[in-house]
């Protein structure tokens, strides 16, 4: 299996397909992660990719 993109890497992905500057891009990914943090205590789902749940572990 190959390495994982960084974040880095899939804003520059980002920033290319979506003809966007590599900062706003970035900005993009910043703002997702924390809306999915914050979602996450219910259930944040990001459709066609996955949905994050939260679980309680003893």
């Amino acid at each position: 299996m190959g390495k994982a993109l960084t974040k880095s890497q899939i804003a520059d992905h980002l920033a290319k397909k979506c003809e966007l500057k590599k900062k706003d891009a970035m900005n993009l990914l910043e703002e997702l992660s924390t809306l999915a943090y914050k979602e996450a205590k219910n259930t944040f789902t990001l459709p066609g990719i996955g949905k994050l749940v939260l679980v309680n572990r003893k």
